[in-house]
């Protein structure tokens, strides 16, 4: 693999945002978490619980937030993409071509007449790119309807807001972390989380493989589908018809 770059998520119904929240928060509150430090899957050196919660407590922890947002029905998506490969959207760069994979999947889920989407996102994946060109990016690839997007799926443009702030971001952080960890190969920490994980993932035709994780370009990593996260080895291509066998070996 070349360099990995990934983009994630989840989505939830409206009804169960503000409870989820809460619910997320007591959890931190128990688990001793000063008021406003967020969680990520790999917290780097400013964040308390780098030092404050480790080893089976960590897991732990993932664990019980991660089955509250799967209570509440959040269905989960991933794009993973090696960047050494050509771009799967009419994107200028590597990152708008993940989020643009991750809007599709967004705006699939979503309802029209009246548009019924809202994303919230925590910042442009280098960390670096201002907001307001991060977000006309976004808004400029829904209005062209790039590839798979629609306009009319969602209520508004994409809006961003610092993680530290809401606690569903940080799951969100939690889901794309993990996962990108785990097709990038790491095999310690990422794959019991991977577990609790996959009954979120959303699935069509009874696959994860290429809705609720897409690894890109599937051509060279369909067998990880299988491989990671237990789809069967057959690579579906709806728009075809076919159905090819995925490579066996690992």
């Amino acid at each position: 693999m070349n360099r990995l770059m990934a983009a994630g998520g989840f989505c939830l119904s409206e009804s169960k945002v503000g409870r989820l929240e809460r619910a997320i928060d007591s959890v931190c509150q128990m688990y001793g978490f000063p008021r406003r430090q967020e969680f990520k899957w790999s917290p780097g050196h400013e964040l308390w619980m780098r030092k404050n919660l480790v080893g089976d407590r960590r897991f732990k922890f993932f664990q019980e937030t991660l089955e509250l947002a799967r209570d509440a029905g959040a269905q989960a998506f991933v794009i993973v993409k090696d960047c050494g490969y050509a771009r799967a959207t009419k994107a200028n760069t590597d990152e708008a071509d993940v989020v643009n994979m991750c809007l599709e999947r967004v705006c699939n889920q979503c309802g029209r007449n009246p548009p019924d989407g809202l994303v919230i996102t925590d910042r442009s994946l280098d960390g670096h790119s201002p907001d307001d060109k991060f977000l006309g990016q976004c808004l400029e690839s829904l209005e062209a309807q790039i590839g798979f997007l629609r306009a009319d799926a969602l209520c508004l443009n994409v809006l961003s807001t610092p993680s530290k702030f809401i606690r569903l971001l940080q799951i969100a952080d939690l889901i794309t972390g993990a996962t990108l960890a785990r097709v990038g190969g790491e095999s310690t920490y990422s794959p019991p989380i991977i577990d609790v994980i996959k009954p979120m993932y959303r699935r069509s035709l009874g696959r994860i493989g290429g809705y609720g994780v897409k690894i890109h370009p599937d051509y060279r990593y369909a067998n990880l589908y299988h491989w990671l996260f237990s789809d069967v080895p057959r690579l579906l291509r709806r728009q075809t018809g076919a159905a090819n066998q995925m490579p066996q070996s690992k």
